[in-house]
C-alpha cells in the first residue's frame, strides 16, 4: 500500500465538494461543527479505518510526518502566503482523538525495569512504577501525564498507574469500541471550556497567533512531575554514595556531615545540585518529547494535520492569569521573591507536586513517595502483579534503611528551605510542548506547495468529512 500516492475522489471532484460545503454552511458554520462534535460515527466506519491504521507502514509515518499547519476554518490575514479556508472548523471525533491520546501514552503492558544496580543488594528499586506505556521513562519512574483541550471542555488523563496486565494492544488494537472505552476510563473533565488565552502577546509567540489551539482544533498538553523525578532520583544519587553539592552557594545540600562520616556518602563523590536539577528537568522533557512525537505520527495514517509545537505561553496554559479572567488549566502557582517566573505546584486532587503546599515539609512528602513504593498494594507488593514469572520477585526489593531515607530528606528539605520550592531550580510542574491536531486544508497545500505535501490519508479524511457535513446539513 503506497499512502503517498492520491487515490480515491479526483481533484475536480474534490473541489466541486469543497465549494457545496462552502455554499451549504450559511452564515453559521460554528453550530454545524459544534453539532458534529456531539455525534458518534458509526462503529463499523471506526473499525475499518482502525484496521487501516494498522496497515500503515511505521517508516512512511516517520518519513512522512510534517508539521502541516493550515487547517479547516483557519486563516493567514496577509503576506505571501494570505489565504482563508473556505471549510469550516470541524472537531476530532471520539475515535480519531482516542487513537492520537492511546499513540501518545497508551498502556503496553508491564515494562522490565532495572534488573540490577552495583549499588543495591537484591531487586533494584529504582522504578516508582512498572506499568509500560508507549514512550520510555527515566528509571521507572515514569511521571508524565497528560492533558488536552478542545471545542467541549478541558481533560485530564492519566495511565502512569494503569495495570499493566492489560495491554491496550491485545484489544484496541482491533476494536476501536474498546479503545474509544480504554482512553475514557482513564479520562477526567476539568472544565466545560477550552483553555483559550487572547490571542495576543504574551500568550502566543506571532507566528502561532492565526493558527495555535484555534476553534475545531484539539490541543494536546504533556505534563511532567518534575519534583516525583528529583525526589527519585535523590535515592538513586544517595544510595550509591554521592554527595550532593549545592554549586550555586558552594556547600553541601544540607547537614551531610553525619552521612559522610558514616560511610553513606562520600564527601569527595560530589554530585553538584545544579547539574542534578537539569537532570531530572531534561529526563522529564525527553519523556514529554518523545510522547508528542508519538502523537505526532498517528496524524499520519488518521490523516489530521496538527503539528508538536511550544508556541503557546505555558503559563497562560496552566492558569497564572485566571484572576485577571484568563482561566487555564487551574494550577496553582506560588511566588516568592527572586523568582525569575512563579513555580507552578499542581492541581489540589487531581496533580499535585511532591512538597509543600501539599505535604508539611519534604519529610511527609518522602514518606508519601515511599508509601507508593513500599505499601501494601505499593509497586514493591509481591502481591501486586508485575512483569516477572516469579511472583515473589518484587518482593526481594528493599525499603531503603533509615540512613539512606533520613540523608535524602536532608538533601530534599535543604533544597526547599533554601530556593523556596522542590525542585530549587527548576519547576515543580512542568509544562511547554503542545501536539495540534486538526483537519488538513489540503487547497491551502495544492495551491502553494509542490505535489506530495500531504498524503492520500488528508485527502480521505477532509473529503469523509466534508460528505458528513454535507449529509447531514
Amino acid at each position: 500500500m503506497t499512502h503517498s500516492k492520491k487515490n480515491g475522489i479526483s481533484r475536480r471532484a474534490f473541489i466541486y465538494l469543497s465549494g457545496l460545503l462552502a455554499a451549504g454552511l450559511g452564515s453559521n458554520p460554528k453550530s454545524l461543527a459544534q453539532d458534529l462534535s456531539n455525534k458518534s460515527s458509526k462503529v463499523s466506519e471506526w473499525n475499518k479505518l482502525l484496521a487501516e491504521i494498522n496497515q500503515f507502514p511505521l517508516l512512511e509515518a516517520i518519513f512522512s510526518r510534517r508539521s502541516r499547519r493550515f487547517g479547516w476554518g483557519m486563516e493567514i490575514p496577509k503576506g505571501p502566503m494570505q489565504y482563508k479556508s473556505k471549510l469550516p472548523p470541524t472537531p476530532l471525533d471520539e475515535f480519531e482523538r482516542a487513537v492520537i491520546i492511546a499513540s501518545g501514552l497508551g498502556v503496553s503492558g508491564w515494562h522490565h525495569g532495572i534488573p540490577y544496580s552495583a549499588a543495591q543488594d537484591g531487586l533494584c528499586d529504582y522504578s516508582l512504577r512498572y506499568t509500560g506505556r508507549t514512550f520510555p521513562g527515566a528509571a521507572g519512574i515514569g511521571n508524565v501525564d497528560l492533558f488536552y483541550t478542545d471545542d467541549t471542555g478541558t481533560y485530564f488523563v492519566s495511565t502512569k498507574d494503569a495495570d499493566g496486565k492489560e495491554s491496550w494492544a491485545e484489544e484496541t488494537l482491533t476494536n476501536a469500541e474498546h479503545l474509544i472505552k480504554e482512553v475514557e476510563e482513564k479520562t477526567t473533565q476539568i472544565s466545560n471550556e477550552r483553555v483559550s488565552p487572547p490571542r495576543a502577546a504574551p500568550h502566543y509567540s506571532a507566528h502561532n497567533l492565526w493558527n495555535g489551539n484555534t476553534e475545531g482544533s484539539t490541543l494536546f498538553i504533556p505534563a511532567a512531575n518534575v519534583s516525583e523525578q528529583l525526589l527519585a532520583f535523590l535515592f538513586i544519587v544517595v544510595g550509591s554514595g554521592y554527595t550532593v553539592f549545592d554549586d550555586n552557594n558552594q556547600q553541601n545540600a544540607g547537614s551531610l556531615d553525619k552521612f559522610i562520616k558514616d560511610g553513606l556518602i562520600d564527601q569527595k563523590r560530589k554530585y553538584p545540585l545544579s547539574y542534578l536539577e537539569q537532570y531530572v528537568l531534561s529526563t522529564s522533557a525527553v519523556e514529554m518529547g518523545m510522547l508528542g512525537h508519538n502523537m505526532a505520527l498517528s496524524l499520519q495514517p488518521l490523516g489530521l494535520g496538527g503539528w508538536f509545537y511550544s508556541g503557546i505561553n505555558p503559563f497562560s496554559v496552566m492558569g497564572l492569569s485566571a484572576s485577571k479572567g484568563i482561566p487555564g488549566l487551574g494550577f496553582d502557582f506560588e511566588r516568592k521573591e527572586g523568582w525569575g517566573v512563579p513555580n507552578p505546584v499542581g492541581i489540589e486532587g487531581l496533580y499535585e507536586c511532591y512538597g509543600p503546599p501539599f505535604h508539611a515539609d519534604m519529610r511527609a512528602a518522602t514518606e508519601s513517595l515511599l508509601e507508593k513504593k513500599y505499601g501494601t498494594g505499593g509497586t514493591y507488593d509481591s502481591k501486586i502483579p508485575g512483569p516477572f514469572r516469579d511472583s515473589n520477585m518484587k518482593g526481594q526489593a528493599s525499603r531503603p534503611n533509615d540512613a539512606i531515607v533520613d540523608c535524602v530528606v536532608e538533601v530534599a528539605q535543604y533544597i526547599y528551605d533554601t530556593y523556596g520550592k522542590f525542585p530549587g531550580t527548576v519547576p515543580s510542574i512542568f509544562v511547554r510542548y503542545y501536539v495540534q491536531a486538526h483537519r488538513l486544508d489540503i487547497d491551502f497545500y495544492d495551491k502553494h506547495f509542490k505535489s506530495a505535501s500531504y498524503l492520500d490519508t488528508h485527502k480521505s479524511n477532509a473529503t469523509r468529512w466534508m460528505k458528513k457535513i454535507l449529509n447531514r446539513s
